[in-house]
């Protein structure tokens, strides 16, 4: 029988070697006999972190500094666990009450918690100033620290507060497409596609850190599950599109149907990355329906994922990827899954019922196959999505 140490010894281990799941057991399984073990807490509360379970590791961590003996790292990483799920104004205590210096890091992040939760009942401009007095010598543009204030806070569904920042930056910075229309979603719920000068300078600014956000931090791998998908149906397509390639993702995905690929994307800074994967034989700078309705039949696969997510009403779009189909063609879509109809979420972003796809797509295509999946994790909880795979109607 193993002791309560060599338990604990099994999961910081395990924890070392990237096995969360175990580690998070092992630890659980001692504080079931000693629930008020510090270090063990603490231990629990890292790990979890490390999966990005915030929530989690924040009661974890929580408990951790309860205990006695605790010592200011503790608190530390309560902080970033706490800044993590939200809680900025917990976050924003809890550096405070570390009783050490902090590294650079961490005052940054100490001084943002506490300009993001002052902002809730306050000004911008209290709010700035907040920030640069924690900040000090460290502090960042004002600029950057309210355009990143306003995502993180729409992220966590703090829309008034996320108002007060995106007036602040209509009055103080120049013309910018992405927060122009990031804050009209704040205010405007009947805009029924996202602008093609918001989705190309939005892509552009993001294409160099694309893939480690959307795959390594957020989980995202629907490229390769909707291939999936495709590939029960057909192995082998001779022209294949990939609407809204971004940086490729699913270049390798598509290269299993041993067809021509083409991809059309608005962003050239995406295009750019897409190339130097090498999985494309031809790339394109275009909007997506103005490029289909252009390409007469040209295609026996199209393949969109996290495309339809800037269209609310999707009939423009299946009627044009309908026309670059031959009678029997595939279209493979993913979709942010919704209620009912189509809604323009905080995020600019738009979720679709399942419903609604069937309605939206059934003059021109036959539903082949559909299934719900965890499309990403977003700064609260785990975004869902679907995966359709129709057939152009004969």
């Amino acid at each position: 029988m193993n002791t309560l140490q060599e338990t604990f010894d099994r999961a910081l281990a395990s924890a070392a070697e990237g096995r969360f799941d175990a580690a998070v057991s092992d630890f659980q399984a001692v504080l079931a006999l000693r629930p008020d073990e510090g270090p063990v807490l603490f231990s629990l509360g890292v790990t979890l972190m490390n999966a990005r379970r915030f929530p989690e590791a924040a009661a974890a961590l929580s408990r951790a500094v309860a205990t006695q003996d605790v010592e200011p790292l503790w608190r530390n990483c309560l902080a970033q666990a706490q800044y993590m799920t939200g809680d900025f104004a917990g976050a924003a205590a809890s550096f405070e009450a570390v009783g050490e210096p902090l590294g650079d890091g961490a005052v940054l992040t100490w001084a943002r918690a506490a300009a993001y939760a002052a902002v809730e009942t306050s000004t911008a401009d209290t709010a700035l100033a907040l920030y640069e007095r924690i900040a000090g010598p460290l502090a960042e543009d004002p600029t950057t620290v309210v355009r990143e204030g306003f995502s993180i806070l729409v992220a966590f569904k703090r829309l008034a507060a996320a108002r007060v920042l995106g007036d602040w930056l209509a009055a103080n910075t120049a013309d910018d497409p992405v927060q122009a229309h990031e804050r009209r979603v704040l205010t405007e719920q009947d805009i029924d596609r996202a602008p093609s000068d918001y989705v190309e300078a939005l892509f552009d600014n993001f294409a160099d850190r694309f893939d480690e956000q959307l795959v390594d931090n957020l989980g995202y791998d629907a490229p390769a599950l909707l291939a999936d998908k495709v590939a029960a149906l057909d192995d082998r397509f001779a022209r294949i599109l990939d609407l809204g390639c971004g940086t490729g993702l699913a270049g390798p995905h598509l290269r299993r149907f041993q067809g021509r690929i083409t991809g059309v994307d608005l962003s050239s800074g995406m295009l750019a990355r897409a190339a130097e994967r090498g999985d494309y034989d031809q790339l394109i700078q275009a909007e997506a329906i103005d490029f289909l309705r252009g390409a007469s039949d040209g295609f026996d696969l199209i393949f969109s994922t996290d495309v339809l997510i800037y269209f609310g009403d999707l009939t423009p779009l299946f009627a044009a990827a309908a026309g670059a189909l031959p009678s029997g063609g595939v279209l493979a879509v993913s979709t942010e899954r919704g209620e009912d109809g189509w809604m323009l979420l905080p995020s600019a972003r738009y979720a679709h019922g399942e419903a609604y796809v069937r309605q939206a797509s059934a003059p021109w295509f036959d539903l082949v196959d559909q299934v719900e999946i965890s499309l990403r994790r977003d700064a609260t909880d785990i975004t869902p999505g679907g995966l359709y795979v129709m057939r152009r109607k004969g």
